[in-house]
């Protein structure tokens, strides 16, 4: 094993650490965080896996069909 890359992993795992614990933070002082994936965090859902998503999915329109 290489001692550069575990020192790179490392402090991408304390950025990790940090960044997370600042969205906890934030969601349970009330503020609603919505990650880059579209997830709704809050304080009644921060201890939970499954995050409300709020993608938009836009369904085509559907096409006319003339007889």
């Amino acid at each position: 094993m290489h001692p550069i890359n575990n020192q790179i992993f490392d402090s991408y795992r304390l950025e990790v650490k940090k960044i997370h614990d600042a969205i906890r933070l934030l969601a349970t002082q009330g503020y609603t965080v919505i990650d880059l994936e579209g997830q709704v965090i809050t304080k009644w859902n921060i201890g939970k896996d499954n995050y409300p998503n709020i993608t938009y999915n836009r369904t085509p329109k559907q096409l006319e069909y003339n007889d």
